[in-house]
C-alpha cells in the first residue's frame, strides 16, 4: 500500500511529546515497566503511532483478560477507544473475542461511547469449537491491514496460559497467537506486565520480574501501567500526528461506568466497578487528562493540516 512521508513522525517536536507521552505511561512503574524503559526500551509509541495510521485500513482488535468467571475492564476500554477513533477516521474496523466476552461487550458498547450501537455490529466472537477454521474464515474475509492486541492473555514458553498470580486459564482464553502466521499484515501488542501476547519481545528484560512471560512477539509492543493507558496514548500521540484530537470524543468514566454495568471487573480488586487495575478511578483521569494536556499544545499550534499534506494523507491512507 501507498505510504506518506516519514518526515510526519521525524518532527523534532513530535518525537519529543512521544518521549514524554511514554514516561507518562509508566511512571507509576506499578508492574516494572518503567524499569523496563529505563533498561533501553524506547522509542516503541512513535513507531506504533506510525503503523495505527500507515495501516488503519481494516484494523482487527482483540481483548479480554479473563478474571475468574469474568473479564477485565482493562482491555475493552481501551480497544473501544482504539475502534471508536479508527472508525473516525474511516477505518473499518473488528472486534475480536472469546464469545462470553464478546457477548458482554456488545451488550456495553451501546452505552459506552457514542457510536457504541455501531460498533457493536462489528464484534466478531470465537469459541474454542471451530476456532481454527473460523478465524480463518475471519481472516479471509475481513482480510485486515492491522491486528491490534490489547491485553489478551499470551502463552507461555511451557504453552500454558497463566494471569499474574500465576494460575492456568487455558479455558478461558483462546489461541490468538495463531492470527500471527495466518496473516502478513502488521501487528502491535499493548500490554503492562509480561504474561500478555506480545511481551516476548521483551522476554530477557522481563527474567528479573515476577511474571509468567509471554513468548509471541509482534511486530510493534506499546507497554504501560495499565494496558488502556497505552491505548490512550497511543491516540494522544497519533492525534498530534494528524492534527485531530482522537481523544476529545472518548469519555473515560462513561466507558467505564458501561464495562462495570455488564458484569465487566477491576482486574485487581475483581469488583465490578469504573477502575482500572485496582487504581482509584481518579487516577485514570488524571493520566488522561495529562495525555490530552501533552498533545494540546501541538494540536493548537500546528492548526490545520495544510491542503496538500491533507490531500497526501488521504491517499496514502485510503
Amino acid at each position: 500500500m501507498a505510504s506518506y512521508s516519514l518526515n510526519l513522525f521525524r518532527r523534532p517536536d513530535t518525537v519529543h511529546v512521544a518521549a514524554q507521552i511514554e514516561s507518562l505511561l509508566v511512571a507509576g512503574n506499578v508492574r516494572g515497566m518503567e524499569t523496563i524503559r529505563n533498561s533501553g526500551y524506547r522509542g516503541y509509541l512513535l513507531t506504533a503511532a506510525q503503523k495505527l495510521l500507515q495501516h488503519r485500513q481494516r484494523v482487527a482488535i482483540v481483548s479480554g483478560f479473563p478474571v475468574g468467571e469474568h473479564y477485565e475492564t482493562d482491555g475493552p476500554a481501551g480497544a473501544i477507544a482504539i475502534a471508536h477513533s479508527l472508525r473516525a477516521m474511516g477505518s473499518e474496523v473488528a472486534l475480536l473475542g472469546v464469545r462470553e466476552y464478546a457477548e458482554t461487550l456488545a451488550e456495553a458498547l451501546p452505552s459506552a461511547v457514542k457510536d457504541g450501537k455501531a460498533l457493536a455490529h462489528s464484534i466478531y466472537p470465537l469459541d474454542r469449537e471451530h476456532f481454527d477454521t473460523r478465524l480463518l474464515q475471519f481472516v479471509e474475509s475481513f482480510d485486515p491491514t492491522l491486528i491490534i492486541f490489547i491485553e489478551v492473555p499470551g502463552a507461555n514458553v511451557d504453552g500454558h496460559y497463566r494471569n499474574m498470580r500465576f494460575d492456568v486459564i487455558d479455558d478461558a482464553t483462546l489461541p490468538w497467537e495463531k492470527l500471527l502466521t495466518l496473516t502478513g499484515c502488521p501487528t502491535l501488542a499493548i500490554a503492562d506486565g509480561g504474561n500478555e501476547l506480545g511481551m516476548g519481545r521483551l522476554r530477557v528484560q522481563l527474567q528479573g520480574l515476577p511474571v509468567s512471560c509471554a513468548t509471541a512477539i509482534t511486530d510493534e509492543l506499546v507497554i504501560a501501567d495499565v494496558s488502556n493507558w497505552g491505548a490512550y496514548g497511543l491516540l494522544a500521540l497519533a492525534s498530534t500526528c494528524i492534527r485531530r484530537p482522537l481523544l476529545d470524543e472518548f469519555d473515560l468514566p462513561v466507558c467505564l461506568e458501561a464495562l462495570a454495568s455488564v458484569g465487566m471487573v477491576d482486574g485487581v480488586t475483581g469488583c465490578a466497578i469504573a477502575t482500572e487495575d485496582g487504581l482509584p478511578l481518579v487516577r485514570s483521569l488524571s493520566l488522561y487528562e495529562g495525555l490530552r494536556a501533552l498533545a494540546s499544545p501541538l494540536l493548537a499550534q500546528r492548526g490545520a493540516m495544510p491542503k496538500k499534506s491533507q490531500e497526501s494523507f488521504t491517499a496514502s491512507t485510503a
